[in-house]
């Protein structure tokens, strides 16, 4: 049967229409909640031990409906009540047990689900059975599953439609009679192959998936009439398939050489020193004008010694020489000495008298 999608009423809109008296709408919302406890409970635990509490879960569900008045409190409180039952158990979100097994059921025709995926991988693409092989085994971390996805579109898609081309393997060639098997995968149901690979990160993700779950009626029957096969590829039905891709080779980066200290820049020639200016020549000094002569008393009145040489003062001799020469030339010196001043004097009075 291909999934149509066909528009469905939610659950809070058959709660309303229950409380206002619709009967009809009672049991329709009643049969939903029952297949998602079926679903749920199937894919946590593996074989019989899950129905026990999934049935307990309906009972107390039917006997305490009547006490929420909150259609918004409706699924947060009937997921409490399963969850209550499979703590119960030891299946509880935070127990996170591996559950692979081989359980034979009416689906499967009482044939094992493990030698039912090994006949038919061999019609289906290996790239995709290595992704199935790794993903539903806890032992490889999701990077691994990542490496092995790249090249089919990545996680979780690629994850989500290996899983159908395993179903419609299963259906089409080993019999088995599956009620929704999708032509295409729908991408907006790609989390619910991390959900049963055990793949999503925590207690929380599982508990919104599984409420997700309760908004597509169809989608909780494919998981509930597949689980049987989750348990057998989380026990490891595809293990042969489980090829470790290469790991990118991470880019080698090459050591910089170290970098020399540039050079210090040689130093500047300092600047050859500023010639001394050439000082300016001194301007020539102007000869002194020559004192005027004190003019020469008059030739009758005797001459006067000046104040500043006293009468007993008179010149220190001049040192003898020894020889007789020497003597002469002084004589001769002082001779004409005595006539340059007489000359002088001669012309002073000259030109006084001129």
């Amino acid at each position: 049967m291909t999934d149509t999608h066909a528009p469905q009423a939610t659950v809070s809109q058959l709660f309303r229409r229950w409380r206002g008296g619709d009967a009809a709408s009672g049991q329709e919302m009643a049969q939903k909640f029952s297949d998602w406890y079926y679903a749920i409970s199937t894919i946590r635990v593996a074989g019989q031990e899950g129905r026990p509490p999934m049935e307990a879960a309906c009972q107390s569900f039917a006997q305490g409906i009547v006490t929420v008045t909150r259609p918004r409190a409706l699924v947060d409180w009937a997921h409490d009540l399963l969850e209550r039952e499979l703590i119960a158990i030891g299946f509880g979100l935070k127990d996170n047990k591996n559950t692979g097994s081989d359980h034979p059921n009416a689906m499967t025709k009482n044939r094992s689900p493990t030698s039912l995926i090994q006949e038919v991988a061999g019609s289906i693409d290996p790239a995709k059975l290595a992704v199935l092989a790794l993903a539903y085994d806890p032992s490889f971390d999701i990077s691994v599953v990542d490496r092995s996805a790249n090249a089919l579109g990545g996680t979780p898609v690629a994850m989500l439609e290996a899983r159908y081309a395993l179903k419609r393997a299963l259906r089409d060639d080993a019999g088995v009679p599956f009620g929704v098997v999708p032509g295409t995968a729908d991408m907006d149901r790609a989390p619910i192959s991390l959900y049963e690979a055990h793949r999503l990160a925590s207690g929380d993700e599982i508990a919104d998936l599984e409420k997700w779950l309760l908004s597509d009626i169809d989608l909780c029957k494919d998981v509930a009439e597949f689980s049987v096969f989750v348990h057998a590829l989380r026990g490891g039905a595809l293990s042969a398939f489980a090829k470790v891709p290469e790991a990118a080779p991470k880019p080698v980066t090459q050591a910089k050489p170290e970098a020399k200290p540039a050079p210090a820049p040689a130093p500047a020639p300092a600047p050859a020193p500023a010639p001394a200016p050439t000082p300016a020549p001194k301007p020539l000094a102007k000869a002194a004008p020559k004192p005027e002569a004190e003019p020469l008393p008059p030739l009758d009145e005797p001459a006067v010694i000046p104040k500043s040489i006293s009468a007993d003062q008179t010149p220190a001799p001049l040192p003898s020489s020894k020889g007789g020469n020497f003597k002469a030339v002084l004589i001769t010196g002082a001779t004409i000495v005595a006539a340059a001043i007489l000359l002088v004097l001669v012309m002073v009075l000259a030109l006084r008298a001129g």
